[in-house]
């Protein structure tokens, strides 16, 4: 008999013992009839008592009124206002059982503990610093989520610094108030620096993991060049990055992209106001004094009316102010591309320029430039689209923008129809002039709206972002 009952409390501890729910979980909830939700779970066994934190893609909420069997288990998580109950029979590493949660949603419920020692939520704080030549930020918010948010900076004649003690943007604010985590690669180059921002984003994304833990989520967005980098990681690292927000970037090819847009655009230009910034493959060094160039671009402009309104209606501009904006940005880029790429990548020879005021005149007239054969590969290597996504990718863009035309997205809609890739690209604009003039709101709009996408597997309508 005695020995019977030792018998009985040694099994009973190691039963107890097995179960302990303590560590970090991957939790998958299959709602019936529809896809598989992923979230994770942090619990605290201690004793009969289980604590922890529940996260989702659309918030956080605690873990409450547990009830611990062995093995069954039974406990309730709030994800915003909305409570789900679980209940559930723990079995070696694996919870296996059902939920119930808001508007009559129930379903499967399958916990598993993740390999290796656990990891503990970030603490809330800015970790800046280097990696190889690339400085970096990253912010965690109080409220950490368990997902992160990869931000790509657009263009800049020189790599991105990172000041601890200065306050995030409006809209990198408003990721953190949702939950999310942000990192963010200056880059170690300045200019078209695709290649650069490429790989140590990727780098940086990589260190995140490797330091926190694997994120429940990892989403990529960037504005401008930075829309194109966050559209070839989304290609590239298909299995890094769930899911894209890509804002206001040129992500047609890009050497089509700058031949039709930029090289042409600084083509005509030389012909209406010659010499003006040296020619298109020999930019002056007046584009270093960016302030002086704009104001002489200016000056000349209203002095030539006529030629002024034959550029206008020619690239579409508003404004002569706009005008030497845009022309003393595109020389400044020009200038830098060839410096990287080793010549100039444009070839003029054959094109035929349409809607200036004399089409057959300024036919005759431009000068005719070839390509340096090794500029022309290396723009079209950093970035030509695969076009074939294997996550979704919600695209931003104004109605009109004098830097990267809202036409300019259309290229690469026509690559994803030729290569199969159309089901994982949406299309949204914003009614409004200027280059990447989204508010936060209208972008955190956009962000929930990928999410979801994500989330449930059906795409957001294209048309207007709200």
């Amino acid at each position: 008999m005695f020995r019977t009952t030792l018998l009985f409390l040694a099994l009973s501890l190691c039963a107890n013992a097995q179960f302990n729910l303590t560590g970090q979980w991957d939790v998958t909830a299959t709602p019936e009839g529809k896809k598989p939700l992923k979230l994770d779970a942090q619990l605290k066994q201690d004793g009969d008592g289980l604590t922890g934190q529940v996260n989702s893609p659309m918030g956080s909420g605690p873990v409450k009124n547990a009830n611990l069997g062995n093995p069954e288990v039974a406990f309730q998580f709030l994800i915003g206002k909305y409570l789900f109950d679980v209940k559930a029979v723990a079995n070696g590493e694996e919870l296996k059982g059902t939920f119930n949660g808001p508007r009559n949603m129930k379903g499967v419920f399958l916990a598993k503990r993740l390999n290796g020692p656990p990891v503990s939520t970030p603490v809330e704080g800015v970790e800046t610093g280097k990696l190889d030549a690339a400085e970096y930020r990253i912010d965690i918010p109080k409220n950490f989520n368990g997902s992160l948010v990869v931000y790509c900076h657009g263009y800049s004649p020189n790599p991105g610094k990172f000041q601890k003690e200065k306050e995030p943007n409006d809209l990198l604010k408003a990721f953190l108030n949702l939950g999310y985590a942000v990192a963010q690669s200056g880059y170690s180059k300045g200019g078209w620096a695709v290649k650069e921002a490429l790989e140590e984003t990727e780098a940086l994304r990589k260190h995140f993991v490797s330091k926190y833990g694997k994120p429940k989520r990892t989403y990529v967005t960037g504005h401008s060049m930075g829309g194109t980098i966050t559209l070839a990681l989304a290609e590239t690292y298909p299995d890094a990055y769930d899911a894209a927000l890509q804002m206001c970037g040129p992500i047609a090819p890009s050497h089509s992209m700058f031949q039709r847009r930029l090289f042409d655009t600084l083509i005509v230009y030389d012909y209406y106001f010659p010499g003006m910034i040296g020619t298109p493959v020999e930019i002056t060094d007046d584009v270093f004094n960016p302030l002086d160039l704009v104001q002489r671009i200016q000056k000349e402009a209203t002095q030539y009316p006529d030629r002024l309104m034959a550029m206008q209606k020619f690239a579409g501009f508003q404004s002569d102010l706009e005008m030497a904006q845009v022309i003393a940005f595109y020389a400044a880029i020009q200038k830098e591309m060839m410096l990287r790429a080793g010549g100039n990548p444009f070839d003029n020879r054959n094109t035929l320029y349409q809607n200036t005021s004399d089409d057959p005149l300024v036919n005759r007239g431009v000068k005719r430039y070839a390509a340096a054969p090794q500029a022309v590969a290396y723009l079209k290597k950093y970035y030509t689209p695969t076009a074939a996504p294997k996550n979704p990718i919600l695209s931003l863009h104004t109605t009109y923008d004098p830097l990267v035309p809202a036409w300019s997205v259309n290229g690469y809609n026509e690559l994803l129809h030729l290569n199969g890739g159309a089901a994982n690209f949406v299309q949204r604009f914003v009614s409004r002039s200027g280059h990447c003039t989204f508010t936060p709101q209208e972008t955190i709009n956009a962000f929930n709206d990928l999410i979801q996408w994500k989330e449930s597997g059906t795409p957001p309508a294209p048309g207007e972002q709200k």
